[in-house]
């Protein structure tokens, strides 16, 4: 890509101002505002729509390319106490996992060729390198790291005698042979150390300039490093007066302050999200939490593709009018042979309409440059293309990450990042799939489904996010006589659970219009809002917290399911997820429930033995119910008056039952056989007049614009909006 952006925000306020960060390999590119409209491109749809917007910021700007720089450290910056050329000791447990991908700082003190620190050397061996200002010399072990085993280790220098050794001990029980390993040897010179020189956790700077990015990254933990001024030996007790610093990584893991309780007080930063609230050498298994003991989490595990903030230069600024409708937007971007769009949402200071469209920007952060390649679509036989994308090509290079992907040493990814580019947060972008439809959008695109409907059918509405939601809670939605939801609205916060919970309560009306709703449990780092988190365990997944992780570390609250904490998605909409899969969707036959003088309104105008959605769709080619697909149950949740109105069956068994409705495992779980894959369409109604009418499919609003929006799931989704938008009650029931 020649041209590629990013923002600041997700979703902003009128009077907000919103950083745009650009990189242009043209010297110039052009920038403009835009309206998203419909931005599917499928021949078989509306075709892309776009609509200029005047702003003050349009125009042309002088372009230059920035680079991304991943891999997590911590950086403690310079003082006087850390310059230890007469003598000193490092040490610190660690747990390599990736021992053999050449070399790793671990705890290091470099400007150039000055300075010490302990590294896991090409051999995969731990090596003491000192600098004497010309050449780095090494005291090495010789013994390779076992992966993911801890090790206790410590490097020690002493200028009286010239001597430097290093110390490797494996913490395994078990008789491995070379588990104790100590090497000494005579420097030929002396250490040389600058005041000038940052200490450095998981990288290091050795041989590079004082104003470069540190290199080397390390995959792994390191627990409990320490710094002292004086030479000991590697068996040798060490005394507390040469304590120069003892950094306690337990502490205030929801941020990125790295605490030393030694005397100097010399703290640091933590730089890329290295992943906290992580079990430490001392693990014991008793424990499931930090809160239950801390003293078991002091570790931090750093990967070399973590990435918080690219860290661009600001390209220009926008403060968003005051008189700009709510919607999605993006700007952009123009070189003579490429552009790139820059999404995001603009939400009202007050409404201005009795409907709202809640836009989904928690999942869109939790999928932020996933490339479809995760195990469960693995599983499915979902080859990435031969026919990369520019886009998926983009996110390669750069080793940009979602949570649905594994860091490279194998570990899931926990935490997601908006200040970055978001490459498939693009309008247009499609699934890079050899075994899906030609064209199957996901995620914004598929959400503008629903938004060009409202348009064409001309219904007055604003746009609000889950960031609003998360933040200001009930006081987003109270005001709306409706709020919809989008096609995949699966990552919510406790606050956002709560507000809607309450605006339900309180007679709220809610069409959930998509599939594989309210699921996990995510939660947003208070002092970096931007920065979004999921543990995942106990649901479908495509990577697994480690044990005793399952901990959030930047609310410390429980992950997974909250379907695991009593908050089933069937008490609050009817259905939770059921399945997954891919090839043709299917169709809703209407069931007894369809014809209940309840919902005589729902099924308006259309005919009593038609199957609903059985025509071409935008998402997997045909039919309205697939992709990710939601069940009743009542044992789960679903009220005992919700009334089943459709069902959608006979699913391929590459649709199987999700693995947390399984207890053993068993031969009878994919669409063909299993009762409970399927797609249910469900209504009922709430106390103070509200309502909730749900589909329990994603590939739903894939169908509304089929034949010029005349079919009768556009019928269908018209009769209940409008009939929930008005003012009289719909209904009063509360079981």
């Amino acid at each position: 890509m020649n041209i590629v952006g990013y923002s600041d925000h997700f979703s902003i306020k009128p009077n907000q101002t919103m950083r745009f960060m650009v990189s242009s390999r043209s010297p110039s590119y052009q920038a403009t505002l835009v309206r998203l409209r419909h931005t599917d491109r499928n021949p078989a749809g509306p075709g892309f729509k776009t609509e200029l917007v005047e702003s003050s910021f349009a125009g042309g700007y002088c372009g230059f390319e920035q680079d991304i720089y991943t891999g997590s450290y911590v950086e403690v910056l310079p003082h006087k106490s850390m310059a230890l050329s007469s003598g000193f000791t490092v040490e610190a447990w660690i747990y390599p996992t990736t021992p053999d991908k050449g070399v790793q700082g671990l705890l290091t003190c470099f400007s150039g060729s000055c300075g010490y620190g302990l590294v896991i050397d090409e051999d995969g061996s731990v090596s003491l390198w000192l600098g004497d200002g010309k050449t780095i010399h090494k005291v090495r072990t010789d013994t390779p790291l076992l992966p993911s085993h801890w090790y206790f280790l410590r490097g020690c220098y002493d200028s009286v005698s010239g001597k430097a050794s290093v110390h490797q001990c494996l913490a395994s029980k078990w008789p491995i042979p070379g588990k104790d390993i100590s090497v000494t040897r005579d420097m030929p010179a002396r250490l040389v150390c600058t005041e000038e020189s940052s200490f450095l956790m998981a990288s290091s700077r050795h041989g590079l300039e004082p104003t470069d990015r540190p290199g080397y990254h390390f995959n792994g933990k390191i627990d409990s490093p320490k710094l002292f001024s004086k030479a000991f030996r590697p068996r040798e007790d060490v005394e507390s007066i040469a304590l120069v610093a003892d950094w306690d990584l337990s502490l205030d893991v929801a941020t990125a302050k790295i605490n030393d309780v030694g005397p100097g007080q010399l703290h640091g930063r933590a730089i890329n999200l290295p992943t906290r609230s992580v079990t430490s050498h001392n693990w014991t298994g008793k424990v499931s939490a930090m809160h239950a003991g801390r003293s078991q989490y002091s570790a931090i595990y750093f990967h070399d593709d973590d990435l918080e903030d690219a860290g661009w230069n600001v390209a220009f600024e926008w403060t968003v009018p005051e008189d700009l409708n709510s919607g999605i937007y993006a700007v952009h971007l123009v070189v003579d042979d490429d552009e790139d769009y820059v999404p995001f949402v603009v939400t009202p200071t007050k409404p201005r309409a009795s409907i709202a469209f809640l836009a989904p920007t928690l999942s869109y952060l939790i999928y932020a440059n996933q490339r479809f390649i995760d195990p469960i679509r693995a599983s499915l036989d979902l080859k990435e293309s031969d026919e990369i994308t520019p886009q998926d090509a983009y996110m390669r290079d750069r080793r940009l990450l979602s949570c649905y992907d594994l860091h490279s040493d194998g570990s899931g990814v926990c935490y997601s990042s908006r200040l970055r580019p978001v490459l498939n947060f693009r309008p247009g972008y499609v699934m890079p799939s050899r075994s899906l439809a030609a064209f199957s959008p996901r995620h914004l695109n598929a959400d503008l489904h629903l938004l060009d409907w409202l348009d064409q059918k001309q219904f007055a509405y604003d746009v609000i996010s889950d960031d609003d939601l998360n933040r200001d809670g009930v006081s987003v939605l109270e005001q709306y006589q409706v709020i919809l939801t989008g096609s995949h609205p699966e990552y919510w916060t406790e606050s956002m659970l709560c507000g809607l919970e309450t605006y339900q309560t309180n007679g709220g009306r809610l069409m959930y219009l998509g599939g594989h709703g309210f699921y996990w449990v995510t939660t947003l780092d208070a002092e970096r809002p931007h920065v979004a988190e999921v543990r995942r365990w106990g649901g479908t997944r495509v990577w697994e917290a480690a044990p005793g992780e399952c901990y959030h570390s930047t609310t410390g609250e429980l992950g997974g399911l909250w379907r695991n904490r009593g908050r089933p998605p069937q008490k609050m909409v009817g259905v939770g997820f059921t399945s997954q899969g891919s090839g043709r969707n299917q169709s809703y036959r209407r069931l007894q429930d369809s014809f209940n003088p309840r919902v005589k309104f729902i099924f308006d105008g259309v005919p009593s033995d038609e199957m609903i959605g059985d025509f071409p769709a935008l998402v997997l080619g045909h039919g309205a119910a697939g992709f990710e697909i939601d069940r009743v149950d009542t044992a789960l949740g679903t009220p005992k008056h919700a009334l089943r109105l459709a069902s959608a069956d006979g699913f391929s068994d590459r649709y199987q039952l999700a693995i947390e409705d399984q207890l053993v495992s068993s031969p009878n779980t994919g669409g063909s056989q299993s009762l409970a894959v399927r797609s249910d369409m469900v209504y009922f109604e709430g106390p103070c007049g509200g309502a909730v009418f749900s589909v329990g499919s994603i590939s739903w609003c894939s169908c509304l614009s089929y034949n010029h929006y005349t079919n009768n799931v556009s019928r269908i989704t018209e009769n209940v909006l409008r009939h929930f938008a008005r003012d009289d009650a719909v209904g009063d029931r509360d079981e």
